[in-house]
């Protein structure tokens, strides 16, 4: 006979928790963009193919494929990543300051927010070992320039959005934004080398500067573009040496 007074209770069977659809595949495609981060940052472009890319980051290669269905486009996906702060207002990491800022605290923004999410964030080091490892490689380096150009011009059109003060101050003012965005690549670039904490803080603090003193009229009616000269004239050279 059964002792059922004995007989411990049978535990509730507790369902197992299902993860949304969507939220596997950015899991996975995660798993796969920092898996290529770290190949081409520590062994460079050759490394990173795509079985190697598939082996760090734990999926198999027709997984990897179903995902990103050719190493161009995972690049691709690898340079967007690095630039995506830039891509708009929203969402974290973004580096664009509210325009009701007052000018000062619009630059310290947008040059700390730049190097903290994008040029001195270590993907930006790995974007240009795929830059320089892919320029034997036209098929992808050819898309990527192209894209390049075409959001480059965008980004220097948000800059001077954001700093309207350039339109009524400078002759240049995208020239100027192209000059600043140049000035922090470069900036992130040398972070492959031993740069102090205190070396980079001056370099961007000298930056917010610049872009200050860019944005402001200068005495005498501001900033002029450089008069063309006209070309001399022979009838005017005659008279000069005649004199």
């Amino acid at each position: 006979m059964t002792d059922h007074a004995n007989k411990r209770p049978t535990p509730p069977h507790r369902a197992r928790t299902r993860v949304p659809q969507t939220e596997r595949i950015e899991a996975t495609q995660r798993k796969i963009i920092e898996s290529a981060q770290r190949l081409l940052r520590e062994e460079g472009f050759k490394s990173a193919t795509l079985q190697a890319i598939a082996r760090g980051a734990k999926v198999s290669l027709g997984a990897l494929q179903h995902h990103f269905e050719s190493r161009d486009a995972l690049m691709e996906r690898l340079v967007d990543e690095a630039l995506a702060p830039l891509g708009g207002r929203d969402g974290a990491g973004n580096v664009w300051p509210d325009p009701a800022l007052p000018l000062r605290e619009r630059a310290q923004f947008f040059v700390e927010q730049s190097w903290t999410h994008i040029y001195g964030a270590s993907s930006y080091v790995t974007a240009w070992s795929l830059f320089f490892g892919c320029k034997a490689t036209p098929s992808i380096f050819n898309r990527i320039d192209t894209k390049r150009t075409v959001e480059d011009e965008r980004f220097f059109g948000m800059f001077v959005d954001a700093f309207p003060e350039l339109r009524a101050n400078h002759p240049y003012p995208k020239g100027f934004a192209a000059s600043v965005f140049a000035t922090l690549r470069g900036a992130g670039v040398f972070e492959l080398f031993d740069i102090s904490v205190a070396e980079r803080h001056d370099e961007l603090q000298a930056l917010v500067e610049t872009i200050v003193r860019a944005c402001l009229p200068i005495e005498g009616g501001g900033l002029q573009a450089p008069a063309e000269k006209a070309p001399a004239t022979r009838s005017r050279r005659k008279a000069g040496a005649a004199a």
